[in-house]
């Protein structure tokens, strides 16, 4: 027997991929509003988020920071193919028992190893703005 999602949670979740992303340039009030949409992601790319700071000098801080950002960001890339691949081989077992219990091993282990990511994610964050941005 399938279970059949009920149709609000269809709703919501339709609504939000289509709405949302007309989001981005809410609040925006540096360019003109008959801007091109590549204008605008280019200006929301530059003037908001994480790297909207350029920094002003190379000191061990800001470097330690990078090396630990981009191997945070390599490593949950890592958690979405590993994902997909048991999501596949999940779906190519046939009703082979033994590979079900084996792709839903490798999901557990994903999940474990994206929670300890963004544990570790938490962690740095909080190192840097307690301590390294008053370096």
């Amino acid at each position: 027997m399938k279970k059949k999602l009920p149709s609000w949670l269809s709703v919501l979740f339709l609504t939000v991929v289509l709405i949302i992303p007309g989001l981005v340039f809410a609040g925006n009030d540096i360019i003109k509003k008959n801007a091109s949409p590549l204008d605008r992601l280019n200006n929301a790319a530059t003037n908001y988020g994480p790297f909207s700071e350029t920094a002003t000098e190379t000191s061990a801080a800001t470097i330690i920071g990078l090396v630990v950002n981009v191997v945070l960001g390599i490593l949950g890339v890592i958690f979405l193919v590993l994902t997909i691949l048991a999501g596949i081989k999940w779906m190519t077992a046939g009703g082979n028992d033994a590979k079900v219990k084996e792709a839903q091993g490798s999901i557990t282990k994903a999940v474990t190893g994206l929670l300890i990511i963004i544990s570790s994610y938490a962690i740095w964050m909080f190192i840097q703005v307690s301590f390294l941005s008053k370096l």
